[in-house]
């Protein structure tokens, strides 16, 4: 009677331990799940309007070398992302033209361009900010489970109440799996930061702030490829 008594209990034991351990898992791989979703959400947000959003721009600097790099001067940037993309004149379509001379228009238009972009880019910011936050707080939940759930120590206690039992609560095939194994099969990886996902662009100055330099710019791309600039307003006249 004693001995049954015993094995209910031991058996109560560990289907509670059981629970408690995968119902805590599940939880952790939901957000996990969740988070990589809002990776891919975000991708398909994001990317190709700033893709889109500094092919404008460089399409007004006329993929200029020279004039692209005096750009990312001016804005504080390393390097010129989307580069190597070939923007198109579509990207334009839906702009308005502002302005009374032609390099005023451009100018403007430019600057028009150049704030759709820190727009674009302030909203993307604030998504990667979110998302580097949610992947801290998964990471913490990894190691308060680790903390809380030693596979271990757990395996040692279940064996101490029933040493012939075959623990198929926790999913081991036989007794002979090595706690090691089952350890690194059972593990939970870090959480990489979304940048290994996304790319980290830096926050744009304000207009405000480099107005001048920005409308000196697009008047020199304007100068330097009057008649490729002229053809540019023309498409966007015609397409607004």
């Amino acid at each position: 009677m004693e001995e049954d008594v015993a094995k209910a209990l031991a058996y109560q034991v560990k289907r509670d331990l059981a629970e408690r351990y995968f119902s805590a898992r599940r939880v952790i791989e939901e957000d996990t799940q969740n988070y990589f979703q809002k990776i891919e959400e975000t991708k398909k947000k994001f990317i190709t309007a700033l893709e889109e959003a500094f092919g404008r721009l460089y399409l007004l600097l006329h993929k200029d070398s020279d004039l692209i790099k005096r750009f990312l001067d001016i804005v504080g940037f390393k390097e010129a992302y989307f580069g190597d993309k070939e923007p198109s004149l579509e990207l334009l379509s839906g702009f308005h033209l502002r302005g009374f001379t032609s390099k005023g228009r451009y100018k403007n238009l430019f600057l028009d361009c150049y704030q759709k972009l820190a727009d674009i880019l302030e909203d993307y910011q604030k998504a990667l900010e979110e998302l580097r936050v949610e992947a801290e707080v998964i990471n913490h939940e990894i190691e308060i489970f680790k903390e809380k759930y030693n596979l271990s120590e757990i395996m040692h206690f279940l064996k101490g109440l029933d040493a012939s039992s075959e623990y198929a609560d926790l999913g081991l095939t036989s007794l002979d799996e090595s706690t090691a194994e089952l350890e690194k099969t059972m593990e939970f990886k870090k959480i990489p930061p979304p940048e290994n996902f996304l790319p980290d662009i830096p926050a744009l100055p304000p207009l405000k702030e480099i107005h001048k330099e920005l409308a000196s710019l697009a008047k020199e791309a304007f100068s330097r490829y009057r008649d490729k600039s002229q053809a540019v307003l023309d498409y966007v006249k015609t397409h607004s």
